[in-house]
């Protein structure tokens, strides 16, 4: 009989610590706060053409023209899950719509920087589009096109010194873009100095609000 209580007693202080272990666990977790990271520096090579649209052209020295969308719209939805690539042998048109990024369950339309022939694509982000956060203007490519016309092409777009005074004007436009259109309820969509958006603030707009930011920034 007393070997069968110490055996009971035994039990009990291991259901009891699990339990305890658990609680713990749980707790931890919902007092760790989330990292909050403002958008870094602008970083564009050299040789990098920008449009209007948040998307950009590089020359290959075959000819052809990798093309991508830029860090500011990386940054501004958080990164990229996966693409919505085109399909290699179809037509591209400057302003249209390139390929499909989705983040956290919502798409974003990037348009072509140049009219073309998708020549081939980045295989592999319609599975796993991390590289464009990580490497925007290297391994996150979406697609090589053979451009119409390379002169056409390129001479309204920006490189150097305009490239990247555009896109700080254009960080500004998109802090501007928060504080009027995100909800009051919704925390960290611009740093507490009201200058700086945090990375991934796009995901704190509604529905209509994401739709106004894919129209002002993509379209």
């Amino acid at each position: 009989m007393t070997a069968i209580l110490v055996i009971a007693a035994l039990l009990v202080f291991v259901v009891v610590e699990i339990i305890r272990i658990r609680m713990a666990r749980r707790a931890g977790a919902a007092g760790v706060a989330q990292p909050i990271h403002a958008f870094t520096g602008i970083r564009l090579p050299q040789g990098l053409f920008l449009g209007d649209h948040h998307s950009w052209a590089r020359l290959t020295s075959l000819g052809e023209l990798k093309v991508g969308m830029d860090e500011l719209l990386t940054q501004a939805i958080g990164g990229v899950d996966t693409v919505d690539l085109p399909d290699v042998g179809s037509r591209v048109v400057a302003g249209e719509t390139l390929a499909t990024v989705w983040r956290g369950g919502r798409s974003l339309k990037i348009a072509s920087p140049v009219t073309g022939t998708v020549v081939t694509h980045n295989s592999g982000m319609d599975r796993d589009g991390s590289a464009i956060e990580e490497d925007p203007y290297g391994s996150g490519w979406i697609a090589s096109v053979w451009p119409e016309d390379l002169g056409e092409s390129l001479k309204s777009y920006r490189v150097g010194a305009k490239s990247v005074a555009w896109m700080r004007s254009e960080t500004q436009r998109f802090c501007d873009f928060m504080a009027d259109n995100a909800s009051p309820e919704s925390v960290g969509a611009v740093l507490a100095d009201g200058a700086h958006p945090i990375v991934g603030a796009a995901q704190s707009l509604d529905d209509d609000a994401w739709s106004a930011f894919e129209s002002a920034f993509t379209n």
